[in-house]
């Protein structure tokens, strides 16, 4: 993330705010950083947070400087930026596509959604016992990634983590980002404890 100047702040805080929320963004109590995506041609990702309130709270946005996504918690926002033309997958970036996608998205009613492309960043993972460290890395697979030419569609398998689950899933991503699980399956038990019960869940 790249933390934007007091100038450049100001400029996106105008753009994203509206009448209905002029009073959760200034630049005296905001912060704007922005993060380079390989997968977009000229769309960013935007974090605007304000640390005025208690707890602060966090927009997130994709936009090229002028036009403002919000995201929203729905493919919408992402689905409208990739539909620009603004989208260019590749077998090289197609995960951190779907890293992006999964984190605003979520699956099936799930805000606790992370694709493991490395069992090290995984969330929690130094709250785990020994055992269940173990059991992650022992099951871990790495992501395999194809181009389907005939249906030119990247066929993805991925470990992914849902609420303290390990699953291991088949996805297929369009040309134009549009995501579809096809299959997914538990990899692994859950991989926290349930409280005093000293078993895995």
């Amino acid at each position: 993330w790249q933390r934007l100047d007091r100038d450049d702040s100001v400029k996106v805080i105008d753009s994203v705010k509206s009448d209905e929320n002029q009073g959760m963004f200034s630049a005296a109590t905001s912060e704007v950083k922005r993060a380079r995506l390989a997968f977009y041609k000229d769309y960013s990702l935007y974090r605007v947070t304000n640390f005025a309130s208690l707890p602060s709270f966090t927009f997130e946005f994709l936009s090229d400087g002028k036009f403002f996504h919000y995201l929203d918690g729905t493919e919408s926002s992402i689905y409208s930026v990739n539909d620009k033309g603004a989208l260019t997958l590749s077998e090289t970036n197609v995960m951190a596509y779907l890293n992006l996608y999964f984190t605003q998205v979520g699956h099936d009613n799930s805000d606790d959604v992370f694709v493991v492309t490395n069992p090290h960043d995984m969330p929690m993972l130094d709250s785990l016992d020994a055992g269940a460290y173990d059991s992650v890395f022992n099951n871990y697979k790495p992501p395999q990634v194809e181009h389907d030419s005939a249906t030119d569609t990247y066929k993805v398998e991925t470990d992914l983590y849902i609420e303290s689950h390990m699953v291991r899933a088949k996805i297929e991503v369009g040309t134009k980002g549009r995501v579809t699980i096809k299959e997914q399956a538990s990899s692994m038990q859950q991989v926290m404890k349930a409280p005093d019960s000293g078993q895995y869940i």
